[in-house]
């Protein structure tokens, strides 16, 4: 059986080309050699693009995701030394401790979300924060990790500040009132207080993990835990007798008003800081 032969291309033949090279001292790749050579390039460009690309859509991301904390940190910030400026007949560490009290509480009503935060809610840290009988200067700083090392950094600091005139004028209710007593009262509780300072008046919230025994003396909430999941963590107080699901839970606010005791109607005093 005769074989079967095809004629070289003169353009395209090793033999055409060496001829090429050796007369014109000029190099160059046939087109059959050049076809062989762009074969699975596509997946080499695309081995090279496909990282980049994603580093700089994770980048992107995380900014939007920096910016995001920052805007609620800020913003809760700002409404915790409005709300505390207000209150012009309390000490300054009183007002100190207010002002910290309401910036948590405003973090867990506009849900931020602090499990980014480096060490969550105790990464704040409130060094360089001053309070006086004119003025709060609140600063705040904490830290964000990134999902990246840059230049050796795992993590980003970032800062808040809020500068506020304290209220230095008459309280609503006072003018002709004399020289009258001011207590605390909250509208769920029949006792008023003398003191800001009052445990019953504070709440101190610790989160426990569920693995801990802690929290199982405590009687489940009847607002947030009742058909909902736990999550990684319970949150107790000291003071209370129920755990909660969730740190935006209703029963871990106190919504305190100043009054003259006068005004307090037929709440009695308090028996540990009014008897």
């Amino acid at each position: 059986m005769p074989w079967i032969t095809r004629k070289e291309s003169g353009k395209n033949s090793l033999r055409h080309l060496f001829r090429k090279v050796k007369s014109n001292r000029v190099s160059y790749l046939p087109k059959a050699l050049s076809h062989a050579f762009l074969r699975g390039s596509l997946t080499v460009e695309a081995a090279l693009a496909l990282p980049i690309f994603l580093f700089l859509m994770v980048t992107v991301l995380y900014l939007f995701r920096i910016m995001q904390v920052q805007y609620m940190v800020g913003n809760a910030l700002d409404a915790a030394v409005a709300e505390v400026s207000l209150m012009g007949r309390i000490s300054g560490k009183e007002a100190e401790n207010l002002m910290k009290a309401s910036f948590y509480k405003e973090l867990a009503v506009q849900d931020c979300p602090v499990s980014k935060i480096e060490h969550g809610i105790a990464g704040f840290s409130w060094k360089g924060t001053t309070v006086d009988a004119g003025y709060i200067d609140a600063f705040l700083t904490y830290r964000l990790p990134i999902p990246f090392r840059f230049f050796g950094k795992k993590s980003m600091e970032l800062s808040d500040g809020c500068r506020m005139h304290r209220w230095t004028g008459n309280l609503e209710g006072a003018v002709g009132a004399g020289t009258g007593e001011w207590v605390y009262v909250t509208p769920t509780q029949t006792v008023y207080h003398t003191s800001r300072e009052c445990t019953h008046l504070k709440l101190s919230i610790k989160a426990v993990s569920l693995k801990n025994p802690a929290w199982k003396g405590y009687a489940p909430c009847s607002r947030c835990v009742y058909g909902k999941q736990a999550g990684t963590a319970i949150y107790i107080t000291s003071e209370g007798d129920c755990y909660h699901y969730a740190i935006s839970c209703s029963g871990l606010k106190r919504t305190i008003y100043m009054v003259l005791k006068e005004n307090a109607g037929n709440k009695r005093a308090c028996s540990r800081c009014g008897g």
